[in-house]
Order: structure tokens, then C-alpha cells, then sequence
């Protein structure tokens, strides 16, 4: 009996340092590596380097061309152009800014404005200008808010127009709500693309309609959209 049980001891210590080898082959140790990703930035602003400006003209009906200045020279209507939020790209150091502010007084039925401005990405990824959103209030002699302005650009080319928002609800009504500006992003196709450090210089063309009212002003907000060079489909998805 006894000689029985040696081969058997001896199989269960085989056994035992099998498991010991194989738990012992399965140590493992690990190596780290430290990485830094930086990522870039996305920024697209007004560029101060040329500000906004407003040329005014009238239309000439025996030639058909736009004259500038206004009709016989007078000074009727107005219009200033300005810059407004200051900001800076955390990895190019460049400075913009991020609205245009466009004001018109004493505007007329076939008062005629030409604003330009520059956009500079002054970011580090190139990007997609697709459109803009422009809005605005018409306001009265002493700046009360009379109407706010809407945006209507059916076609989504940026040649649109700006609708007197009669019944306040935020939404165009031809029935209702009043056409005063037609108006048009100049001498560019959309989607713009912008490269890293690259400008662009546009242009805001306005015509006053004959609905535009005496003694009234206009302040239009012009804010750019964009969108990084790689994500244009998610905005403007294929046909």
C-alpha cells in the first residue's frame, strides 16, 4: 500500500510545480511612454488691419451704372462700419475680431451701400466659410428698436434680403412683414475655404427698397459661419 502512494505523491508535486511554471511564464511587466498632443485651434475673425468701409452710391438711369457718392452730391444718408469682441488665437497669437456692426441713417428708396471687410483665419486648421447670419434692428430718430430684422436667403447663396419684422414673430410673412434691403455677399462663391494665415476680402452690397422710411436708422449684425475644412459635409451635407 504504501509503495502506491509514492508514484501518486509524486504526480500531485509534478502537477503542483506544472501550475507553479505556468502562473511564473505569465508574470509580465509594462514599459510607459509619455506623449503630448497639441491640438490645433479653429479661429476665424475681421481683420483690423484694413477696417470696414462703407461707399455710398445712386443709380444712374440713362446709363444704368452706379455712380459713387449720392444723387447731385448731397448728404443725405449715412452709413458707418465697425469691429466689435476682441479675441486672440491661444496658438498663433494673432488678434480679430469676431462682428461687424454696419449702421445706416436717413437711408432712401434706391440709397445704394458698399461695405468691405477682411477675414483672416487666424487660426492653425483650415476652414470652410459657408455662410453668414445677419440680423439687425430698424430703429427710430431717438434709437428705440422698431422692428427687428430677418434674414431671408432662400437659396442659400448669400444673396438674399432683409425683411422689416412686422408681427414679431421671427419668422418672414411676406403678407405681414415688410422687404426694406436687398442685400448680397460680392465676388464670392460659398464654401470659401481659408488657410492658416490666409485673408479674404469681401463685400457687403445694399439696396434700400421703397419701403425704407424717413427719418430711421438700420443696424445690421454680420457674423460669419464656419466650420473646419474636414466637417464642411456635416453642415452642408452631399446632395
Amino acid at each position: 500500500m504504501r509503495n502506491k502512494k509514492i508514484p501518486a505523491l509524486a504526480l500531485l508535486i509534478a502537477i503542483a510545480l506544472s501550475i507553479f511554471g505556468a502562473v511564473y511564464a505569465h508574470w509580465s511587466d509594462i514599459a510607459y511612454i509619455d506623449g503630448v498632443v497639441e491640438m490645433g485651434s479653429l479661429t476665424l475673425a475681421y481683420d483690423d488691419v484694413e477696417p470696414p468701409i462703407c461707399t455710398e452710391f445712386w443709380l444712374n438711369h440713362t446709363s444704368g451704372q452706379l455712380v459713387p457718392g449720392e444723387f447731385e452730391d448731397k448728404e443725405v444718408g449715412d452709413c458707418d462700419a465697425w469691429y466689435e469682441g476682441l479675441i486672440q488665437d491661444s496658438h498663433s497669437d494673432k488678434w480679430g475680431y469676431k462682428r461687424m456692426i454696419i449702421e445706416i441713417y436717413n437711408a432712401y428708396p434706391q440709397y445704394y451701400v458698399y461695405t468691405t471687410f477682411i477675414l483672416h483665419n487666424i487660426g492653425t486648421i483650415p476652414l470652410f466659410v459657408y455662410g453668414f447670419d445677419i440680423s439687425g434692428q430698424k430703429r427710430d430718430g431717438a434709437g428705440n428698436v422698431i422692428y427687428d430684422l430677418l434674414w431671408h436667403d432662400p437659396e442659400g447663396d448669400v444673396v438674399g434680403e432683409l425683411w422689416e419684422d412686422v408681427d414679431g414673430d421671427g419668422l418672414v410673412d411676406p403678407d405681414v412683414d415688410i422687404l426694406v434691403i436687398n442685400l448680397k455677399i460680392q465676388d464670392r462663391s460659398f464654401p470659401l475655404q481659408i488657410d492658416p494665415c490666409q485673408s479674404e476680402k469681401m463685400e457687403i452690397d445694399m439696396d434700400f427698397k421703397q419701403e425704407a422710411q424717413q427719418c430711421h436708422h438700420y443696424t445690421i449684425h454680420v457674423d460669419v459661419l464656419a466650420v473646419q475644412w474636414n466637417k464642411l459635409y456635416e453642415v452642408l451635407p452631399p446632395d
